[in-house]
């Protein structure tokens, strides 16, 4: 089973995607299921989850948590995880409302927490290959998973439709959310895909340059 687990829809400030969008590209991006990963908001959630189904696709709660020192991924929590905590303070958090906590792009700046952080972090997996970051970035991610013994994961991060895909994790016998995160806690799901290419990663820094001029870094 290969899902998309870093999407990000039109709920998201910088994305334009609606839930149902994005159901349809991963299906015909051959995909058998998803997860929209918004920033600090579950606004998508009900029409994921129904254009899942409609597509007979499998779908997995999530939200990108804006932590103090980076982003987190929260996956199969039962409501909104509060921005601004400290990491294992938002670890926490996330497992008391039943999910497990990813470290996302750990190596990107400006928004990944960092190596130190996402080594000594309560993390149930590190993102590995997510296809907003270098191939560099992804590299030295893969070394702190490995170097903790965590589960791996994979994903897009598409802002775009056309970018859902490009990276994904690949889980064995799952058919439900729960199957889905009792295989990361077992540390057995794998990833594949690719980082982002030369024009990308252009493309990304202006981006961000832009969002530091109009002082919206902090806002996501």
């Amino acid at each position: 089973m290969k899902l998309d687990m870093h999407i990000h829809s039109k709920n998201s400030r910088d994305a334009s995607g609606t839930p149902r969008q994005i159901a349809s590209y991963c299906k015909r991006q051959g995909l058998d299921g998803f997860a929209i990963t918004d920033h600090n908001s579950i606004g998508a959630w009900d029409e994921a989850a129904s254009a899942a189904k409609e597509s007979g696709l499998l779908y997995v709660r999530a939200v990108e948590v804006s932590a103090k020192d980076g982003h987190v991924l929260a996956y199969g929590v039962r409501e909104i995880v509060p921005r601004g905590l400290a990491i294992d303070d938002t670890i926490d958090k996330v497992h008391s409302l039943g999910g497990v906590a990813v470290a996302a792009h750990p190596k990107r700046f400006p928004s990944g927490i960092g190596l130190s952080l996402a080594r000594s972090g309560k993390f149930d997996g590190i993102e590995v290959i997510n296809g907003g970051s270098s191939s560099r970035s992804n590299k030295y991610a893969r070394k702190v998973a490995v170097s903790k013994g965590c589960a791996v994961t994979g994903g897009s991060d598409a802002h775009e439709l056309d970018q859902v895909g490009k990276a994904y994790t690949v889980f064995e016998n799952v058919s439900s959310e729960d199957e889905v995160l009792e295989a990361i806690r077992k540390r057995s799901s794998s990833v594949g895909g690719r980082s982002r290419s030369f024009s990308e990663g252009v493309r990304y820094s202006w981006e961000v340059f832009v969002e530091w001029i109009k002082g919206d870094l902090t806002r996501l």
